[in-house]
């Protein structure tokens, strides 16, 4: 009876709080941020070079030269790429396009590429390590990055409207998820290391290894004409040293040193790979030092607390942009923050530990949650408390702790969701970030159902993350998805035989899966496709079962059955 009084308790105080739920809101700078690239629009910074801003996330360049056309960047999909190389074919003047270059690997500078009618021998050109940067985010990572970037650029928000998607920052809107997505990239038919002088179209171009926001990443340098186009280590938006959508380290002082390069080269036309070109020397320069002087401050004064002994949670606090940088709009925090930059930094040189003690080893989330809703008395009045947090405003506590009610109390869960999907509205409205504004929003519509999860975000693009990839990066996701308690006791191998990617075997030993080039000596199971065919087939058991009836899966030794089984133990 006392527990189903606080039950009715709890339930009520939620439903009140739900009509004291603060209005839909979008931070005033984060709206004007908008017009950066809304409508879309092409400039032309410089004669003959053109920048479309606006069409999907990241803008597609092109430089006309005296016999040919060059793009630098490709957009993220084939269909906004399509739609920038129809206000770019005008001002091409019929010349063919030469060359391509990929400042570096994300998707949505890849991506467009087959979008372009690229001249036959056109040449596409990137940094040496963009192939294996690019399987690492398609390949094996791949489900999580799609999920949490569905996430954190808010594609199943409503749009238009102050209680959902307002832009990304530095373009926008993704356009992947609505079509096209990777399916355009064209893998690079020449590559550097270091340097590369270069001519294309009649035009000499420079292309310096310049590591930042990703460690391929390169500027593209005219010489003759002192044009800078510095991928994406500067755009109009604190840069992302940290991406809350998953990412390897980005060495903040590695991106400094390419941004001093670029000091050093003196430009005097801009153009990056997101939001409009800047032109004219002294504006140039003042932008791009103090971009890299707020960089370092963050590396500067996260490490220098760290070597005081503050734990990351205690240097967010100390941590704060001069007053003169932090009034600059490039590094307004319309991307990147400084708080997630200096978690990232302490990150990058200590790893996940932050120096408590207690940090070591926690207890199971869910024992943790029961001990700290029993502080409050019970779950019941835990939910109580987190409703009252979040009535008071207090609306980062009110998600923690009604989040370790849900944990502790499976009869109390959907409350629980309730109010944590009203509390990370409420931070989502107050973010500056479209990142953060899009993945609390996105999370809150998770928990009210309102919008696809975790699973069928990956299965939604799993075909086309996969699309593109060399057959080693393809073949590397096998481990990664090896269900080891399916496989605990399972001894097994199959060979597989890509269509003009060579002979794999990828065997399983007792919870651990193994891969290797050529076929080991007789696999108990040999199967073979196409690279693309054998993509699309293993999206399902069903779609698996078509691709043999059709006999663009062909097993060339074993069953049906024997391949069902072995596939099986990648699933779940």
């Amino acid at each position: 009876m006392i527990r189903t009084l606080a039950l009715m308790g709890a339930l009520a105080a939620a439903t009140a709080a739900t009509a004291r739920e603060p209005a839909p809101r979008i931070a005033p700078s984060l709206a004007v941020q908008t017009a950066e690239f809304a409508p879309p629009k092409v400039y032309e910074p410089a004669p003959g070079v053109f920048s479309a801003v606006g069409y999907g996330i990241a803008n597609s360049i092109m430089v006309v030269g005296k016999t040919g056309v060059v793009i630098i960047d490709t957009t993220d999909s084939l269909d906004e790429a399509k739609k920038v190389w129809a206000q770019f074919a005008p001002h091409a003047g019929g010349k063919p396009i030469v060359g391509v270059i990929y400042t570096h690997n994300h998707n949505d500078h890849i991506s467009g590429a087959a979008g372009f009618p690229l001249a036959r021998g056109a040449k596409i050109i990137a940094h040496e390590s963009l192939m294996r940067e690019a399987a690492k985010w398609n390949g094996v990572a791949a489900p999580a990055i799609a999920a949490r970037a569905a996430r954190m650029y808010g594609v199943f928000l409503p749009k238009g409207t102050p209680d959902g998607f307002v832009n990304v920052g530095i373009g926008p809107y993704l356009s992947a998820f609505s079509g096209g997505g990777s399916g355009g990239f064209i893998a690079p038919n020449t590559v550097f290391k270091d340097r590369l002088e270069i001519t294309l179209g009649g035009e000499t171009f420079v292309l310096e290894h310049a590591p930042g926001e990703t460690e391929d990443q390169i500027l593209v340098w005219m010489p003759g004409r002192k044009i800078l186009f510095p991928g994406d280590n500067i755009y109009k938006a604190f840069p992302n040293l940290y991406t809350i959508r998953g990412t390897s380290y980005r060495d903040p002082v590695q991106w400094a040193d390419s941004l001093d390069r670029m000091r050093a080269l003196k430009p005097e036309v801009m153009v990056p790979s997101h939001t409009r070109p800047l032109a004219g020397a002294e504006a140039i320069q003042s932008t791009l030092t103090n971009y890299r002087d707020a960089i370092r401050f963050t590396h500067d004064q996260t490490v220098r607390w760290m070597n005081q002994g503050l734990t990351p949670d205690e240097i967010v606090e100390k941590v704060k942009l001069p007053a003169h940088l932090a009034a600059d709009p490039y590094l307004a925090e319309h991307y990147g923050t400084v708080e997630w930059s200096v978690r990232s930094v302490f990150d990058g040189y200590m790893g996940w530990f932050g120096g408590d003690p207690a940090e070591l080893s926690f207890d199971a989330p869910g024992a943790r949650a029961k001990e700290i809703v029993a502080l409050a008395g019970g779950a019941p009045q835990a939910l109580a408390a987190a409703e009252k947090a979040y009535a008071d405003g207090r609306w980062k506590w009110a998600g923690e702790l009604s989040g370790y009610v849900g944990r502790a109390d499976a009869g109390l869960k959907g409350a629980a969701d309730a109010v944590q999907a009203k509390a990370f509205r409420q931070l989502g409205y107050e973010s500056v970030s479209p990142n953060g504004r899009n993945y609390y929003l996105a999370r809150a519509a998770e928990l009210e159902k309102k919008a696809p999860g975790w699973t069928q975000i990956v299965g939604a693009r799993q075909g086309a993350q996969a699309a593109g990839l060399p057959a080693s990066a393809l073949v590397a996701t096998f481990p990664v998805r090896l269900n080891a308690e399916k496989a605990a006791s399972a001894q097994s191998a199959m060979g597989l035989r890509l269509a003009g990617e060579g002979d794999w075997t990828i065997a399983v030993r007792r919870g651990v899966a193994e891969t290797s080039k050529g076929l080991s000596a007789q696999p108990p199971l040999v199967v073979a496709a196409a690279k693309a065919d054998w993509v699309a087939a293993l999206a399902s058991p069903q779609a698996m079962s078509t691709a043999l009836q059709t006999g663009k899966v062909k097993i060339e030794r074993g069953d049906p059955a024997a391949l069902a089984a072995f596939l099986e133990l990648f699933r779940g």
